[in-house]
């Protein structure tokens, strides 16, 4: 999310060489990378996990505890649904799922959020139902379960062998074909030939919140108004600035998100080939028109959620906008009705 999203990768291998599932916790969002454990450890070395606490539901499954899955090898995925780089991991996980659960290899998702829209229960639900997630899900709205862990990273993956213990973690997205041979190696079959992966992006644009409670700044150094006092943006047309979010018109600020309380614009420099946004309503279905470089977007860079160069909110939630796009620097322009709301812009 970065949100820890993405694991430092230097931090990351500090922390997997010295521990093994306890995080330094770091104030600073982590720079873009993935990072892994690596190796199954040695048994000697592997330290019991944590029972599931604090769960206020279980999708696709009843109530599970970690003596439920004695004698199988669970992979614990600590994840949740506005995570790009969470949503991009479900695809291997579905591999590894679809190949070893024949063995006794099960997958547990803690779904952990970060927005208050993520706890409520039936946004989950309907989210593990959008995706296509089949395994069992457990709703950590309070973060019960992540704090058990010390987990500071979505996604996280913890693999833990057929008495309970971790045996290995992966951090972030990438190291697909490490985690398919500790889930082989630990059940003792040969490892499955499952699909390749899209490489992990790098060199882009880092994750950028709206909103107060990141502290993060707007382009051109305007700054947040007061909690839930509407506060008003001047145009000064596409900002210089680059890697900083540029609003107009008038805003209020509510902690986790921007709200715009009239038309307006949300702009942005970045570089990536894919720009994602996390994005809402108070209610009513919000039409959001967008531009790249000052045009109309070409269906070649359209991502998934685009059409007719524009988007229609009707939840909070992850949408894709470009994809594709060519290397270097670039502006996005949505044109927004009042009721927007923008958490963050993620990219890849």
């Amino acid at each position: 999310m970065t949100r820890y999203r993405l694991a430092l990768a230097t931090v990351a291998v500090v922390i997997a060489a010295a521990v093994l599932f306890t995080v330094v916790r770091d104030p600073v969002p982590p720079a873009t990378g993935s990072t892994t454990g690596g190796q199954v450890q040695a048994v000697s070395a592997r330290r019991q996990a944590p029972n599931f606490t604090g769960i206020d539901g279980w999708l696709n499954s009843t109530p599970l505890t970690l003596a439920d899955l004695r004698g199988k090898v669970v992979l614990i995925d600590f994840w949740t649904f506005s995570c790009v780089n969470c949503v991009r991991t479900i695809p291997h996980l579905k591999g590894l799922y679809d190949s070893y659960r024949k063995d006794g290899f099960v997958i547990v998702g803690i779904h952990s959020p970060e927005f208050d829209f993520e706890k409520v229960p039936a946004n989950v639900a309907a989210a593990v139902k959008r995706l296509g997630v089949t395994w069992p899900v457990a709703i950590d709205s309070e973060m019960a379960t992540w704090n058990a862990y010390q987990n500071q990273f979505w996604p996280a993956e913890y693999l833990l062998d057929q008495q309970g213990r971790i045996a290995y973690n992966n951090f972030g997205e990438g190291g697909y074909a490490q985690t398919d041979a500790a889930v082989a190696q630990l059940l003792n079959v040969h490892a499955a030939p499952l699909p390749s992966s899209t490489p992990v992006p790098n060199n882009t644009t880092s994750e950028l919140y709206a909103g107060s409670d990141r502290m993060e700044q707007l382009a051109d150094n305007e700054p947040y108004g007061a909690i839930g006092v509407p506060q008003k943006y001047p145009d000064p047309g596409p900002p210089q600035q680059q890697d900083a979010i540029q609003v107009t018109g008038t805003w209020t600020d509510e902690g986790q998100y921007l709200q715009a309380d009239g038309t307006g614009h949300v702009r942005l420099n970045f570089t990536a080939d894919s720009v994602y946004i996390v994005a809402g309503t108070p209610g009513a279905a919000l039409h959001v028109s967008v531009k790249l470089d000052g045009k109309t977007v070409l269906i070649a860079t359209s991502g998934p959620a685009l059409s007719d160069s524009g988007f229609t909110v009707t939840r909070q939630d992850l949408f894709q906008l470009l994809s594709g796009v060519s290397p270097g620097y670039h502006l996005i322009d949505l044109t927004v009705p009042a009721g927007f709301r923008i958490y963050t812009f993620t990219f890849g």
